[in-house]
């Protein structure tokens, strides 16, 4: 009988070892269902938010049309390019990123006017139009302008690189260029600011705002003044508002501009060129 009862010992310890680790993967994967049940709802609340946005109009799909002045190219990755038809009149190069929940090419106009007086610009498209969902997506963009601008005969590291970006992209820009610093010489702020400190960073900084702004945070606007180079620039645009630096119509909570779009994205380019000059 003791023979008996040492013999099942160890049975009875591995059945409990087995019961042990049945649990453990039971709640591991009670873990794992619960975490993708998180990210599916993240998700889902992301795209529910993001699926209410502003709509290029009308007068940016017509700036989407190539001319004998500016080559415009849609990319799969759904960046729009506009480069220069003639190669020798680039004299710089700017990677943009639109602002939170407004239709990529409703930049359209401003950067084709850019490419106009001389700047290839790459219009880079965002996730669920949202900049903050791919800060890093200048690795990406950039590159397709580099591309663009050799086949144009263009040597891509001849001409000064700058970042801009409109309200929440000009943020992420801001981000993007700060960490990258090496790579640009100029960044440009629209109706946005820095949360970080790029202070130290060499770069040569932009700031236009419009004075009809109703969007833009001006106590936070005002603060972040500090984390940027001491010799920033800044253009305040008479009559300009939040939403005329692009072409998708009124936004929530702005103000009514007393100047058109085109005034506003006129004095905009104006400003980028003198920088993109200084470079």
């Amino acid at each position: 009988m003791g023979r008996r009862g040492e013999q099942n010992a160890p049975l009875g310890g591995g059945g409990q070892g087995h019961g042990k680790r049945h649990r453990v993967r039971r709640v591991l994967l009670g873990m794992v269902v619960a975490l993708v049940a998180v990210l599916l709802v993240l998700y889902l609340g992301i795209h529910i938010y993001a699926g209410s946005y502003s709509h290029a109009t009308a007068t940016a799909r017509e700036a989407l049309e190539t001319s004998s002045d500016v080559r415009v190219k849609r990319l799969d990755s759904g960046d729009v390019l506009f480069v220069p038809s003639d190669a020798g009149r680039v004299s710089a190069a700017l990677v943009f990123y639109p602002g939170g929940k407004v239709e990529v090419t409703a930049y359209a106009p401003l950067l084709r006017r850019l490419a106009e007086r001389g700047i290839a610009c790459a219009l880079t498209r965002m996730p669920e139009n949202l900049a903050v969902l791919a800060p890093n997506a200048a690795d990406r963009s950039r590159g397709e302008l580099e591309d663009a601008l050799r086949v144009a005969g263009c040597d891509p590291l001849n001409v000064p690189w700058m970042m801009g970006g409109h309200s929440l992209g000009g943020a992420m820009a801001a981000s993007y260029a700060g960490s990258h610093a090496s790579e640009y010489r100029g960044l440009v702020l629209l109706a946005a600011y820095s949360s970080g400190d790029i202070s130290k960073s060499g770069l040569s900084v932009l700031l236009v705002t419009g004075t009809r702004d109703g969007v833009l945070n001006r106590d936070r606007y005002n603060s972040c003044l500090a984390n940027l180079p001491s010799d920033y620039r800044e253009v305040r645009i008479r009559g300009g508002n939040h939403a005329g630096f692009g072409s998708y119509g009124r936004q929530d909570g702005d103000r009514k501009a007393t100047i058109s779009g085109g005034e506003q994205v006129e004095a905009t380019v104006q400003a980028i060129v003198s920088l993109a000059g200084s470079l």
